[in-house]
């Protein structure tokens, strides 16, 4: 009786096992075309800059960051990107937003672990806020824009329809989000980086910042609430600038939410 008993606890583990087995394989990195962009290693100052009028306290102190280099999506995610996760893994398509989007619109109503999924699913992660703020920046380490330190509508997808569907003359003709790309990058060569939607990170808010200079520093396992960084279509100036953190329940998804993936580099190249 009791072999019998321990061959049916020995069954069942397998039958465990190979269940968590190809729930676990809908995840494994796929081989579709994505436009990934090289960071090299460097290091940057992260967090609010000098002289920024709408500076927040989680955004300090600004403090020296080192990198390693790794590689991080050209645009933002696209729902047609995003179909082919979809079609492969069976997962729930996100809502629909209340407006028109063509494939080549950036995926929106994404949770944090869906866009964690689809990280994973494509070989890579998400992001590291200090990774996304280095290339967000571009080089231009100190200004409250990677452009500079005034707001333009020729750089970026921002505000409410007033402002929008070219009615300022600007580059920004789009009411909600705009195809991915319809705006010049930035100095590292990445689109939309801030507008369009907000992306998810790796981090928390409650990760606060020190004075003390870090290399690649990583996000505790648990927080309160998940990170977003970049702004989008539907936000004022004053949440524009690189060095907001917006802190979003990973359980919620509106549709100016988003998405860019990044991954780690094989024969990384190691901060100093």
């Amino acid at each position: 009786m009791s072999q019998l008993l321990r061959a049916g606890l020995v069954s069942e583990v397998v039958v465990a096992l190979f269940l968590i087995f190809i729930a676990e394989a809908d995840l494994v990195a796929q081989e579709i075309d994505l436009p990934w962009v090289r960071v090299e290693a460097g290091t940057f100052e992260m967090g609010c800059v000098p002289d920024d009028p709408f500076c927040l306290e989680v955004e300090l102190p600004r403090h020296e960051v080192a990198l390693s280099a790794f590689e991080l999506m050209e645009t933002e995610l696209t729902v047609s990107q995003y179909g082919l996760f979809i079609e492969a893994t069976g997962r729930t398509l996100p809502p629909t937003p209340d407006f028109s989007q063509t494939g080549d619109h950036p995926v929106v109503h994404l949770t944090w672990d869906d866009a964690a999924s689809v990280c994973t699913w494509v070989g890579g992660r998400l992001p590291t806020e200090a990774e996304w703020e280095y290339a967000a920046r571009g080089g231009s380490d100190g200004t409250i824009f990677w452009w500079g330190n005034q707001l333009t509508r020729g750089y970026a997808n921002f505000g409410h329809t007033e402002c929008c569907a070219g009615t300022t003359g600007g580059a920004d003709r789009w009411v909600n989000t705009a195809p991915v790309g319809s705006f010049p990058p930035n100095g590292f060569g990445f689109y939309d980086i801030s507008g369009n939607v907000w992306e998810w990170v790796d981090g928390w808010i409650d990760d606060l910042y020190t004075s003390e200079s870090v290399t690649d520093p990583q996000p505790p396992e648990t927080g309160q609430l998940r990170v977003m960084r970049g702004a989008s279509w539907l936000n004022d100036p004053e949440v524009w600038r690189l060095s907001v953190r917006l802190a979003f329940s990973a359980e919620a998804h509106t549709s100016n939410i988003g998405v860019r993936c990044a991954r780690d580099l094989l024969g990384t190249v190691t901060a100093e």
